[in-house]
């Protein structure tokens, strides 16, 4: 079937009906793999806040930036063109920069951090740990959806494998530069690819841009729906729902618009406690013998998985 626009799952319901909520985030899961997430419990305030810190800070000169430039951690400054999303198609790197937060721990973050960042490392903590407990809540209607039983982990069953410290969560401040198409000579800004993590969500502001692989072979526009969240279901999750739930390529185009107008957006990416083994969901819903293995045939950990496509994107 082919998918022509993103579902909308209104959440305002879901401490009164969450099964009502969780079908509907099931069924666009299933289909397209994304949906928008409305009347979420994130404030609007803290999101514009968010946005406003990462202008001034990729404002910043470029020596500066380097300072802190990303490691084997995830953690850091990516530059432009630095990150190549689709390798096997790109003539070059993304068209944007960015800066990775690895997971805060007691208010502190996971390294350090740019001295206009270390100023507002309260906020941003706040802002990191809410997108956390924001992404618990879609992972909880999964497996409300899944009826996963409760000898087995229940509703708990992914929160309980998400636990901020031990994961590779990132919370992520993009910067697509007005500009650049003539010399970078593609049309495409970041390459099409898949979220490595188990599921992403996706703020976006004032300038689209983004495009999903709806029906695996033709792309929709992502349009701009003020207040919303876009939310994407992850690789780690396609494999531990044995494909049920679908991991959909996207990427960012350029527009006339971005010409003369900077493309912001801040992803926050939720992963599976590193050493959690990928092994299927226990739902009647998902097919049991679907494992990913690795080459000596031990079923891959949230780690591996993740190191391997960091490997393939940073190469």
């Amino acid at each position: 079937m082919t998918v022509e626009t993103i579902p909308i799952v209104d959440f305002a319901d879901y401490k009164t009906n969450p099964n009502k909520v969780a079908q509907d985030v099931l069924q666009a899961c299933k289909s397209i793999g994304f949906f928008y997430m409305i009347n979420h419990d994130l404030p609007q305030q803290d999101i514009d806040r968010a946005f406003e810190l990462s202008k001034e800070y990729f404002d910043l000169p470029a020596q500066e930036k380097r300072q802190h430039l990303i490691d084997d951690t995830n953690h850091g400054y990516s530059q432009i063109y630095s990150e190549t999303l689709d390798p096997e198609n790109q003539r070059q790197g993304d068209h944007k920069e960015g800066f990775n937060f690895r997971n805060f721990k007691d208010g502190k973050p996971f390294a350090p951090l740019p001295t206009l960042f270390e100023q507002n490392v309260a906020f941003l903590d706040k802002f990191s740990n809410d997108c956390h407990a924001t992404a618990l809540q879609v992972l909880e209607a999964f497996a409300i959806a899944l009826e996963i039983p409760a000898e087995k982990g229940g509703k708990e069953f992914f929160k309980e494998r998400h636990q901020q410290e031990g994961s590779a969560e990132i919370l992520r401040f993009l910067k697509y530069p007005r500009g650049g198409e003539a010399e970078y000579k593609e049309v495409v800004r970041a390459g099409a690819h898949s979220d490595y993590g188990s599921i992403t969500l996706l703020f976006q502001k004032d300038v689209p841009g983004l495009e999903v692989q709806a029906s695996r072979t033709s792309w929709i526009s992502a349009p701009l729906i003020p207040g919303a969240i876009t939310v994407n279901v992850g690789d780690q999750m396609e494999i531990w729902t044995g494909g049920l739930l679908k991991s959909t390529k996207h990427r960012v185009t350029f527009l006339p618009e971005h010409n003369h107008l900077d493309r912001y957006s801040i992803p926050f990416f939720a992963h599976p406690n590193d050493s959690v083994p990928l092994l299927p969901v226990p739902s009647a819903l998902v097919d049991q013998t679907i494992t990913a293995v690795g080459s000596d045939g031990h079923v891959l950990t949230a780690h591996e998985h993740l190191r391997s496509r960091l490997d393939a994107t940073y190469k």
